[in-house]
C-alpha cells in the first residue's frame, strides 16, 4: 500500500498528526522547505506561526485553567494547568493498574506505533489501526487537559455535556491522526533519548523517529503526573513547536466565527473523512 504517512512517498499536505511531526516541511517531505514554525492547518483556517520552547519558563496555574493568548509569543511556554471538572468516562479508557514511569509510557506508545506500521504493510486497515492504537493513546495522553487547553478560555463557557463532547471529539481526532499517518513501514525506528526536568513538576521525554534515507525527527513529550500516572500534556517538534499552542491558535479563529458545536462538527467531519477514504 502507499506509504503516504511515514513511508517512502510524500504525505497529504494536511499536516494534522497530533504530534506535530507532519507539520514542518523541512523535516517531513512537504516539498518546499519551511523555516520556523509555519503550519498547514487541517480545517482550512489561516496559517499561524507558533514557536514555543519546551525549555522556556513555564506559566502553570495551580488550580484552574487561566485565560491564554491565541498565539503565544516566541519562547513562551504554553501554559499548563489542571483542568477544572475535566470530563471522564467514554473519553478515556481505564488506566493500567499501577503507576508507570514517563519513559515506560512513551516506550509503550512507540512500540504500538511501530507495530501498526508493520501491520499496515501486511494489510491492517485504517479501522484496525485506529482500534489498536486507541487504548494506548488514551492511557498515555491527558486528553481532557489537552482538549481544554486547545480552546483556551473558551473552555470556561462550556457546560459539562459540551465539555464531554469536545473531549471525545478531540480524542477521536487525535487517535485518527495516528491511525491515518502511521500506515506503512520501511525500516523506521523510534528511540527514547532520555528525559529532563521541566518547570512546575513536569518533565520532557526526548524521542527520535529514525527514517532510513531521510532526516530523523526529534519529538519531545512533556508529561506530568496525574493521580500517580504520568500523562502527556504537550508535544514539541524539534524542541520548539508546541502541539497545544498550534491547535489553540487554529481553533480560536473557528470559535470566533461559530461556536463549540461548529468546531465539533468540523473536527468530527475530518475524522469521518479519513475513515471513508480508507475504504476507497
Amino acid at each position: 500500500m502507499g506509504k503516504r504517512g511515514l513511508g517512502t512517498t510524500p504525505p497529504r499536505a494536511d499536516a494534522s498528526l497530533c504530534p506535530v511531526i507532519f507539520a514542518q516541511a523541512k523535516t517531513l517531505r512537504f516539498g518546499a522547505a519551511v523555516t520556523g514554525a509555519l503550519f498547514l492547518l487541517p480545517l482550512g483556517l489561516p496559517r499561524a506561526e507558533v514557536s514555543v520552547s519546551a525549555d522556556a519558563p513555564a506559566e502553570i496555574a495551580p488550580t484552574e485553567v487561566a485565560p491564554t493568548e491565541v498565539a503565544p509569543a516566541e519562547n513562551a511556554l504554553v501554559e499548563v494547568a489542571p483542568v477544572e471538572n475535566a470530563p471522564t468516562g467514554e473519553a478515556l479508557a481505564p488506566v493500567s493498574a499501577g503507576p508507570e514511569s514517563p519513559e515506560s509510557q512513551i516506550r509503550r506508545l512507540n512500540t504500538t506505533l511501530i507495530d501498526i506500521m508493520k501491520s499496515a504493510e501486511e494489510g491492517l486497515s485504517y479501522q484496525g489501526r485506529f482500534e489498536r492504537v486507541a487504548p494506548v493513546v488514551q492511557e498515555t495522553f491527558d486528553m481532557p487537559f489537552m482538549a481544554a487547553k486547545t480552546i483556551g478560555s473558551y473552555w470556561r463557557k462550556l457546560d459539562p455535556e459540551e465539555r464531554r463532547r469536545w473531549v471525545k471529539t478531540f480524542g477521536d481526532f487525535t487517535i485518527s491522526n495516528f491511525a491515518d499517518r502511521f500506515d506503512g513501514f520501511s525500516g523506521q525506528t523510534l528511540e527514547i533519548r532520555g528525559e529532563r526536568p521541566a518547570s512546575r513538576d513536569t518533565l520532557i521525554v526526548e524521542t527520535r523517529l529514525n527514517r532510513p534515507g531521510d532526516d530523523a525527527v526529534d519529538l519531545d513529550y512533556r508529561m506530568r503526573a496525574r493521580a500517580g500516572d504520568w500523562r502527556v500534556v504537550d508535544i514539541y517538534s524539534d524542541g520548539s513547536v508546541s502541539e497545544v499552542a498550534l491547535r489553540r491558535s487554529e481553533y480560536a479563529s473557528f470559535l470566533k466565527g461559530g461556536g463549540i458545536d461548529d468546531l465539533i462538527a468540523a473536527v468530527s467531519a475530518k475524522t469521518a473523512k479519513r475513515a471513508r477514504q480508507s475504504l476507497d
